[in-house]
């Protein structure tokens, strides 16, 4: 039995967004997405061919906050149809209205002569259908693909299954995709088999952005294939450890850059912490140190003058959390 879909939001998501700690999000359908019963889609048809559809959660999410999302997963029931799904995080302009491609571009990437490219995005597709042109395999298979360019993917092409058994079986599959901000760690859990584990920052690759999208794409060829989703759970969680770090980041400014005199590092922490601060030259000799101490608001100096002009390296760390920071030294001589 297919779990009802349920959102659960940390007190922080809901000061960012006022909604309940517990709710039932709905998704905003696009193209040939309809919905089948209570939480369940289907994205594209069995009597359609050429079909593409996408679906969106109604509450964008935020990538500094740790994300499980459970689903469930039917690809079909023909070994020669396709194309396939993805789970697509994205920050495109249309927002709740993008809609890709049909064929291989599985509803959000580039094919051939598609312009409609969900990007920026980052997407897990399961992709059931070999396609010439891409670094595909000849079995359904995963991979984590970056603005819709399948021919760089993130994490190659990789088995569905670790066996290579079709996953086009009529049946609907278990599917937990996960995100650690701390650990920078994405993974894809099918039938509760781990298969992909990608390390990487995404808050990067959406330039920090606070509000995701996420949902799903899918798309047919010229034979139709009826693929759904079943979304069972959306959890959004603090990620405590990236909070502290991002907390300890926050705190530390180290000015001015590229510097002739002078380097200011100011602390500034909501709480005393013991940190070092460290100066090293571009060979990692160090040049300055204060050792560690005890602070929760200072500004330190670093004099300048009389060291050559080049590289040099900033460092504060409490020994758990580190902000280090490349600076620009052009020397001044006097007369």
């Amino acid at each position: 039995m297919v779990a009802r879909t349920r959102c659960i939001i940390s007190l922080y998501f809901v000061l960012v967004c006022p909604l309940p700690i517990w709710a039932q999000p709905s998704f905003t359908l696009n193209g040939s997405s309809i919905v089948i019963s209570e939480n369940c889609y289907r994205i594209t048809s069995h009597n359609s061919p050429n079909d593409v559809g996408s679906i969106w959660c109604e509450y964008p999410i935020q990538l500094q906050n740790a994300l499980e999302v459970r689903f469930a997963l039917n690809l079909g029931c023909s070994k020669y149809a396709g194309e396939g799904v993805a789970f697509v995080m994205h920050t495109h302009k249309d927002g709740y209205d993008a809609l890709g491609c049909n064929g291989a571009a599985l509803g959000f990437g580039v094919d051939g002569t598609c312009e409609n490219v969900i990007s920026p995005s980052l997407a897990v597709e399961f992709d059931t259908k070999y396609s010439r042109g891409q670094p595909d395999i000849y079995v359904p298979h995963l991979a984590v693909i970056k603005n819709g360019d399948f021919t760089a993917p993130l994490v190659k092409a990789t088995r569905i299954r670790s066996n290579g058994q079709d996953v086009r079986d009529c049946e609907y599959h278990d599917v937990r995709i996960s995100w650690s901000p701390s650990k920078e760690l994405l993974e894809v859990y099918f039938d509760d088999e781990l298969r992909i584990s990608y390390r990487g920052n995404i808050n990067a690759l959406f330039d920090n952005e606070k509000n995701i999208y996420i949902g799903f794409t899918a798309s047919t060829g010229a034979q139709a294939n009826m693929q759904m989703i079943c979304v069972q759970s959306i959890e959004v969680n603090i990620d405590e450890d990236f909070e502290k770090r991002r907390s300890f980041e926050q705190g530390v400014g180290i000015y001015p850059n590229p510097i002739r005199e002078r380097l200011t590092i100011d602390i500034d922490f909501t709480e005393e912490k013991y940190v070092q601060i460290q100066l090293f030259d571009a060979f990692g000799n160090i040049v300055y140190e204060i050792p560690t101490h005890a602070v929760r608001e200072n500004q330190y100096y670093f004099n300048m003058p009389g060291l050559a002009s080049g590289i040099y390296y900033v460092t504060v760390t409490n020994g758990v959390n580190r902000v280090s920071k490349k600076i620009v030294h052009i020397s001044t001589i006097r007369a």
